[in-house]
């Protein structure tokens, strides 16, 4: 079944294939290390494909995402190990026009790796991986002097003494949350302490005793997503949550709803984290929550932003990070323009699995008017209970004309 057959840009695109493994020789290339379903590995994938590269994708045998990209495009399922990929890229590739990136936070400290091994552009490898662990993202925070919400590292091995020894210094709501994660995966509400243990008797199950899950004081208010590239902030939007306690992605909006002084607070608190922490190398994306007009820093990500974030930051504030993550990739200089405000409208909507059967696209397609464009289509993604999108951005007539 295809799961995905609508481009950003509402071009229909071609199931893909795995075609047999061919030396990438005398080319430019892009080895990408693991994807998702979303609009940006899409537009990623589209535009690197319009720059005449050859796009190899390189993911876990578990991870394989199949029948959403054109059929030009190589998915090869690798253990993603550092030994296994190098020698893959050492049998089938030339570093001459090589480029390696990521849009999946699982594999953002593997990518960085592999450029750095093979002395290739790319984020610095130890801050990437320093701060792929959120716990010392909230080290970072507190170092940067920017507000988060507080939070205990626990094992899981160990949880129920971490229980034992909190008793009634819980104070609830908690988020629970893997220390190393991606998007919203793994993460939970729980309002008290039966909650709390059912989830962390759920989230033991088939892990490792040792591995490390995050404990966090809930903070009510809306979230925010806050995008920066080379240390630069190129816009922030609102986003939408799903009612529940697993915090799934409804949508995006350039609409911020927030007046002057907060949206200038929200950028300083961002950008000194961003300056602290080191990763000023292409785009950086950063969650957050305002409550009570302050900000509260949740976490940082070394990577370039999924689920149509980058496509609201292009139509909204005028910066395509995608083309500039490529600029990079290339040894290009970017210029990052000065923004606050978004230009223009520009959001998303994801329809869930709860949602009403109407709501919903079997097919993809583009509705265009001179001051209007609306691409919709499928977008299967079980483990976000999504099936589909519709994304809506207003522009000038010139911008067609």
């Amino acid at each position: 079944m295809s799961t995905l057959t609508l481009s950003e840009s509402g071009a229909p695109v071609s199931p893909a294939v795995s075609p047999t493994a061919q030396a990438v020789t005398g080319v430019e290339a892009l080895l990408i290390v693991g994807t998702l379903r979303t609009g940006t590995s899409l537009a990623l994938v589209d535009a690197a494909l319009k720059r005449g590269l050859t796009v190899t994708i390189i993911t876990a045998p578990d991870d394989v995402a199949r029948d959403i990209f054109p059929s030009e495009v190589r998915i090869v399922p690798l253990e993603p190990d550092a030994p296994t990929v190098l020698a893959w890229i050492e049998t089938h590739c030339t570093l001459d026009g090589l480029r390696i990136t990521t849009t999946n936070e699982r594999y953002a400290r593997l990518a960085a790796h592999l450029a750095t091994t093979l002395d290739l552009a790319g984020p610095d490898e130890a801050l990437v991986s320093r701060y792929i662990e959120k716990s010392n993202q909230k080290q970072l925070f507190s170092d940067a002097g920017v507000d988060t919400p507080p939070a205990q590292r626990w094992r899981v091995g160990t949880f129920k003494e971490h229980v034992r020894l909190s008793g009634t210094d819980l104070q609830f709501p908690l988020v629970i949350k893997p220390v190393e994660g991606l998007s919203s995966y793994g993460v939970a509400l729980c309002s008290n302490l039966a909650e709390l243990e059912q989830t962390l008797v759920a989230q033991s199950s088939g892990t490792s005793d040792a591995q490390a899950i995050l404990v966090e004081q809930y903070i009510a208010g809306p979230e925010y997503c806050v995008e920066f590239f080379d240390g630069q902030y190129v816009g922030a939007m609102l986003k939408r949550k799903a009612k529940g306690n697993q915090f799934i992605e409804r949508g995006y909006s350039s609409d911020l709803d927030l007046d002057d002084s907060v949206l200038a607070t929200l950028i300083s608190a961002c950008k000194r984290a961003v300056q602290a922490s080191g990763l000023i190398w292409g785009p950086v994306h950063i969650d957050c929550i305002v409550s009570g007009g302050k900000p509260h820093l949740v976490e940082v990500n070394a990577r370039i932003a999924g689920s149509f974030i980058c496509t609201i930051v292009r139509d909204a504030y005028g910066f395509d990070i995608v083309g500039a993550l490529l600029d990079k990739l290339d040894g290009k200089p970017v210029q990052v323009p000065d923004t606050f405000r978004p230009h223009r409208y520009a959001c998303v909507e994801f329809f869930l699995d709860d949602d009403p059967p109407l709501w919903n696209f079997t097919q993809g397609g583009r509705v265009h008017s001179d001051w209007l464009t609306i691409s919709y289509g499928p977008q299967v993604i079980p483990a976000r209970e999504r099936r589909a999108f519709l994304y809506t951005t207003n522009h000038p007539p010139s911008r067609h004309s």
